[in-house]
């Protein structure tokens, strides 16, 4: 469309620095995914949707001056150099989940494929997981997040722009400053309010492409001062290397944190806007620029391949794996840009617009009636033999997972076992994070049996620790320390008999101060004329037992090689042994529960009786539980 307020661009040359970037983008992505360090890689995507919007606004605004610019050409473009790889990939995770995935994990894939045909991949991925969470490596479209973002910008984008070019230049470069000054204060507040929502969603994502739109529209403008373009190009580096090394996924991400290694992609994209800087030559060195070419391609095999490999993985793969998983997507990035990529883009396969969209809408139609019938089906389990789908189903052998929070632990409120007869006085307390609610099903059924009252206290990844504050994403935090002084005070008002002090103790950092605040803790109870039980950890099998172990049946492999060595078991465990022995010599009694998980082949196992003791990777079943009947019931005993 013609406009005399257009501003003057330049012509869309092809730029090899650009393709360099995209590898400084890509190479830190893989490399953090595959976890060789690179802390800070997941940046990377933010990388891309800066160069995707100055690449982008460059054709839009340069086809918008000329009067030329179609936005069914547009979106002609879009699809031939997005859709035919991304339908190759989709489809390729289809047939392996086929092959290797659980009625469960499979359904969750065809819901993906689902949200990826509708453009809603990053609304998807908001609603059912994190992204730096766990379980995230059994979703192998989690990466299309990021494409969802773009495909969705590039939707309402030129509309946009179109709009705007009929106004003067000064008018659309206020206009989109705004936008993308507002798109930024979202992102910084919700990396605080609504963290996830902020990391997935267009509206707090769009700024950054907007930072590429508002290079193009600066065109021109001390390009031709080499001494300030080739300072841009070597800041912008070392933003971009700094962001990748020091960033890690506990910081608070997009937001504040996300300027840094943008403004650094657009700063080495300036540095080269009228001729090549040195930091610029350095990107277009071909090796490099060969990356960038097939970056797309790459982007999108390496996922997939990772979460692939290790969903059946007993223990986390080695480095020398690792590597050649990576060395594999780079030959199916290589394929798929010399036979799918390339061809579509240049034509030679569907070479009419009309055939073009009508791959598209096969495709797109094909991807969301095969999602829709996974779903439906929920993800086919006549797959699967009986026995394997009864071990699957043991991830939700569970009970007792109650988060007791600060204001009832204030308030006394606790969680009652037993009888539930409230005028009784407590027999028992079990204090404890996750891995006490694990063992909690056992002590409910001793207090029924026994005729007495018990209370749980409870809190996800929570140390059962005074003047503790646990970290991690799902405990009390700074509320810790409150909550441990609150059950400790309601131990000494209610008089309670017997506390059961459980926890996943390797999972918290056992510095000196946890070292010493443990014994404290177990002091400060006994003083009370209270009888303490520390549990030491139940053996951690490191690996989703439900899933191998259904696996393993399927295959009719033998279930009793499933477990963890006591070796291994005792390596884990050493730095605590210690202070437990330390807590024994104060008078309490230390627990130890691994013995009931010796099998036949001399391994702590995961199985009895053809029953699973594990619900994941860590916590008991119930069944598990009932399993340490004999290691709690003399604590039952009357004296």
């Amino acid at each position: 469309m013609p406009s005399s307020h257009t501003p003057e661009l330049q012509s869309a040359k092809y730029r090899p620095d650009i393709d360099g970037l995209r590898a400084l983008a890509v190479l830190p992505v893989l490399l953090f995914h595959a976890k060789f360090g690179f802390s800070g890689g997941f940046v990377g995507v933010d990388i891309f949707f800066v160069i995707s919007g100055y690449l982008i606004s460059t054709i839009i605004l340069k086809e918008l001056s000329e009067g030329t610019f179609s936005l069914i050409a547009f979106w002609e473009r879009r699809i031939r150099r997005i859709l035919p790889t991304l339908t190759a990939v989709v489809f390729a995770t289809l047939v392996v989940g086929w092959l290797l995935y659980l009625p469960e994990e499979f359904q969750s894939v065809g819901k993906s494929v689902v949200a990826q045909a509708t453009l809603l991949s990053n609304v998807f991925f908001l609603r059912h997981t994190g992204y730096f969470t766990a379980g995230d490596d059994l979703k192998p479209l989690l990466h299309t997040w990021s494409l969802a973002v773009e495909e969705q910008f590039y939707l309402f984008f030129p509309l946009l722009l179109v709009l705007l070019t009929r106004r003067k230049k000064t008018y659309l470069t206020k206009i989109i400053f705004a936008l993308a000054a507002f798109s930024f204060a979202l992102s910084v507040v919700g990396s605080h309010t609504h963290p996830w929502a902020t990391f997935y969603l267009l509206p707090t994502r769009a700024w950054e492409l907007l930072i590429g739109t508002l290079l193009v529209m600066a065109h021109g403008r001390f390009s031709e001062n080499s001494r300030l373009r080739e300072s841009s190009g070597w800041l912008g580096l070392g933003l971009v290397c700094y962001s990748i090394f020091s960033y890690d996924s506990n910081m608070r991400f997009p937001g504040m944190a996300a300027f840094p290694p943008c403004l650094g992609a657009a700063m080495i994209i300036f540095s080269s806007e009228t001729r090549l800087s040195i930091v610029g030559r350095i990107l277009a060195f071909k090796p490099l620029v060969f990356v960038g070419l097939i970056s797309y391609s790459l982007y999108l095999w390496h996922w997939p391949l990772l979460v692939f490999s290790s969903y059946l993985a007993k223990e986390e793969q080695g480095p020398g794996f690792r590597a050649s998983l990576l060395i594999i997507s780079f030959f199916l990035a290589l394929l798929s840009w010399k036979f799918i990529e390339t061809p579509f883009r240049k034509r030679l396969l569907f070479k009419q617009r009309h055939q073009i969209f009508g791959f598209a809408g096969v495709s797109l139609v094909t991807l969301l009636a095969i999602g829709l019938f996974v779903n439906y089906r929920e993800g086919l389990p006549s797959r699967f033999p009986p026995a394997s789908i009864r071990y699957a189903e043991s991830r939700y052998h569970r009970a007792f997972l109650n988060r007791v929070s600060l204001k009832q632990a204030l308030a006394g409120h606790f969680v009652e076992l037993g009888s539930g007869e409230t005028n009784q006085p407590v027999s028992l307390m079990v204090w404890g994070d996750s891995h006490a609610m694990a063992v909690t099903p056992v002590l409910d059924d001793l207090c029924r049996k026994f005729s007495l009252r018990g209370l749980q206290a409870t809190h996800p990844s929570t140390a059962p620790v005074l003047g503790y504050q646990s970290t991690s994403a799902h405990s009390l935090k700074e509320e810790s320390s409150a909550f441990a002084d609150s059950v400790l005070t309601y131990i000494s008002e209610k008089k309670v008999k017997n506390v059961i002090i459980a926890a996943y103790w390797i999972g918290y950092p056992i510095a000196d101060a946890f070292k010493t605040n443990l014994p404290s803790t177990v002091q400060a109870i006994l003083s009370l004329g209270t009888k303490v039980y520390v549990l030491k950890d139940v053996p951690i099998p490191g690996f989703d037992v439900p899933r191998l172990a259904a696996i393993t049946s399927m295959y009719n492999g033998d279930l009793e090689e499933l477990g963890i060595a006591p070796q291994k078991h005792e390596t884990l465990n050493r730095e605590m042994n210690q202070t437990f022995e330390q807590i024994e010599r104060m008078g309490a009694t230390v627990l130890d529960p691994s013995q009931y998980f010796m099998n036949s082949k001399g391994l702590y196992g995961v199985i009895r009786n053809d029953v699973l003791l594990y619900r994941d990777d860590d916590h008991l079943t119930i069944e598990g539980s009932r399993l340490l009947a004999p290691l709690f019931e003399p604590i039952f005993q009357p004296e």
